[in-house]
């Protein structure tokens, strides 16, 4: 989770954060966060000092928005490239151990942002985030189509979305993962100020978390901070029961999926038109995780399972039913284009 109180720290654990990522800086010490056992990357508010030795703040994160010159605030991409190399180098100078970060944003489009650079900003950390709040932002959807790398017709307004920013960013490293990706998840309307501004429902946020677990990426970074006037500030703490209790179900069941999610995933066509899918496997079973892709279309889908799979019948993980086997395939319905499921089956 990206900004938010320490003194929420009990709140946020309870709803199924497990990571605060720039913690905000108000006074209370780290270890208000790290003594509820939450792990924390540190961002330069804090000093050396304050962090100490804590065990459980295991990086520290840079500045917010490099490739679009926010934070770092240089004259053009190659001074901003250049003062985040800076601070990193001073980073791991503490020789302490912790790992670095960074958050960008739109300079994984390949437009005028971080031009030519974006492979560099994405190396020069140990893993990265990308922030760009499609549900929400109709100006951010905006900057998503004049993308030369964004399918024609397709609606930013979606989960698959954000497994394409994972993508787009994988895409300007060398080894693709080699340095894991994060993808941002707005909770509800992240500071917007255009009239048309919206706010994500928990099925969307579900839908974005898991397209961009599909699409490989190795965390979920939440931005909490909300000026939609039916939540609080901190849209994790201050927000309804029944939205909390959805989203702490969203993250429960990814967190409890986290011994799968962990191993390699193997490449694979599943062969579902409009689909995005991720193939895994975990003690004797296989896991298919499925999504509508971009310009995918709701309804039936047909999914070809790998051969050698020995299993007559699909387990729906979480939805507490079945799908039976035929010539290895079977088929399943997606209602809506933030629908996904996670099939099991015997190897």
């Amino acid at each position: 989770m990206f900004f938010g109180k320490p003194g929420h720290a009990a709140a946020l654990k309870d709803i199924g954060v497990n990571v605060f990522q720039d913690a905000e800086h108000d006074g209370s010490p780290i270890s208000t966060i790290t003594s509820t056992g939450m792990l924390v990357m540190a961002g330069q508010e804090w000093t050396r000092a304050e962090v100490g030795n804590d065990p459980n703040v295991v990086g520290w994160t840079t500045y917010d928005e490099c490739d679009m010159g926010l934070g770092c605030g240089g004259a053009n991409t190659e001074e901003n490239l250049a003062r985040m190399q800076a601070l990193v180098d001073r980073i791991r100078s503490y020789n302490d151990g912790r790992f670095t970060f960074a958050n960008y944003s739109k300079g994984i489009l390949g437009t005028w942002w971080a031009s030519g650079t974006m492979d560099d900003f994405l190396a020069v950390v140990d893993a990265a985030s990308v922030d760009n709040y499609a549900y929400t932002s109709p100006p951010v959807g905006d900057a998503i189509r004049q993308s030369p790398h964004w399918p024609a017709g397709a609606n930013p307004m979606t989960a698959a979305a954000y497994g394409w920013q994972i993508d787009r960013a994988r895409s300007y490293q060398a080894t693709p993962g080699v340095h894991p990706n994060w993808i941002f998840v707005e909770s509800a309307r992240p500071y917007l100020s255009e009239s048309n501004a919206r706010t994500i429902t928990p099925e969307q946020m579900e839908g974005a978390m898991w397209s961009g677990i599909i699409h490989e990426a190795r965390g979920i970074s939440i931005f909490q901070h909300n000026n939609d006037p039916q939540f609080g500030n901190y849209s994790l703490v201050d927000i309804p029961a029944d939205r909390k209790a959805s989203i702490k179900a969203a993250l429960a069941k990814i967190q409890s999926l986290a011994p799968v999610l962990n191993t390699q995933s193997y490449g694979w066509n599943a062969g579902a038109t409009g689909t995005d899918t991720m193939l895994k496997a975990k003690d004797g079973s296989a896991y298919l995780f499925a999504g509508i892709g971009l310009n995918g279309n709701t309804g039936s889908k047909t999914f070809t399972l790998p051969a050698g799979i020995t299993g007559t019948q699909v387990e729906v993980v979480g939805e507490n039913r079945t799908i039976p086997i035929q010539n290895g395939k079977f088929t399943d319905s997606f209602a809506n284009e933030y629908t996904h499921h996670i099939y099991k089956v015997t190897i």
